[in-house]
């Protein structure tokens, strides 16, 4: 069965306050670099953690995407849905992109697969044009605990730029009392940022709702809603200015997310890369709050 995409109205808020918690250094900053000879590992070191920033957003909106497949293909719970209120878009344009239900003649039958076509160029709602495919298969429904949830991209790009890998979702649960949570895992990623600048990802992470909870009625005010980030990254050049040098990216402290703010507003990321190691630190829990990179004897305040 083909369909556009739209989700319901309740659950769009959820997908939308989660679209960019899972992203752990993934907004636009300037940080200026030293071209001191002696500090290049240092630089190199920042580098990398503005390369895994970008790597990390590619990556960061598969779940929204799926969670929308889910919801209009009726994927969601064990009962197949029906007369599902389609409110939200998840596209600029429509028409774009169109997901195909693979087996429509067994809808108690698991796995499931579905076929989302970006066709060569779908404007998505936040300025970013996709093309390409992604093949989800479901082994259950999205909110059952126990289901896997694999997405494979093929000849997927965002804004031109290639995206591969196997990305899969596990243990989502929803409740009016204890929120969203779910944990994502990439292998064999790989994101191609220029034509000098293409790298191998892998990544590991959880996502949990903390406040917010609203047991009356659930995720209609996300102005409240907050999220914690947890897990590892892991990048490597196969071009790049340091090759045959993983990275490596584990939070020290659980990344904090606010409705209202675009990027993290608490918790610190370790960083690990060409013999140098950093610290990210994202404030004491206010947008407002300085967000400083910190390597050997160096912090740089990072701008947003």
């Amino acid at each position: 069965m083909k369909s556009y995409f739209s989700t319901n109205r309740v659950l769009a808020w959820t997908f939308t306050s989660v679209a960019v918690v899972t992203i752990f250094f993934a907004c636009k900053k300037e940080v200026t670099t030293d071209t001191a000879p002696n500090n290049q590992s240092d630089n190199n070191t920042i580098a990398a953690s503005q390369h895994e920033a970008a790597a990390s957003a590619m990556y960061s909106g598969l779940f929204e995407t799926v969670a929308e497949v889910a919801i209009t293909q009726g994927l969601f719970t064990a009962r197949k849905a029906d007369n599902v209120n389609n409110a939200l878009a998840n596209t600029a344009s429509t028409g774009c992109p169109v997901a195909e239900l693979q087996d429509v003649t067994s809808p108690d039958k698991w796995p499931k697969k579905v076929v989302i076509n970006f066709g060569t160029s779908c404007l998505d709602r936040y300025g970013v044009f996709r093309s390409g495919i992604l093949n989800v298969t479901f082994s259950g429904p999205l909110f059952n605990p126990a289901s896997i949830i694999l997405v494979e991209p093929v000849g997927y790009k965002l804004n031109g730029k290639s995206v591969e890998g196997r990305f899969t979702i596990s243990g989502v649960s929803y409740s009016a009392t204890t929120g969203i949570q779910y944990t994502t895992e990439l292998t064999n990623g790989k994101v191609t940022l220029s034509d000098t600048i293409v790298i191998n990802y892998a990544s590991k992470k959880t996502i949990k709702q903390t406040a917010g909870f609203d047991p009356v009625t659930p995720l209609l005010n996300p102005s409240d809603d907050v999220f914690t980030v947890e897990g590892t990254a892991s990048i490597s050049y196969e071009k790049g200015p340091v090759i045959g040098v993983t990275g490596t990216f584990t939070t020290q402290e659980a990344l904090v997310k606010i409705f209202d703010c675009q990027h993290f507003v608490k918790g610190k990321l370790k960083v690990e890369f060409d013999k140098v190691t950093g610290v990210i630190d994202y404030g004491n829990g206010k947008c407002t709050d300085p967000i400083t990179i910190t390597v050997g004897d160096k912090t740089k305040e990072i701008k947003l």
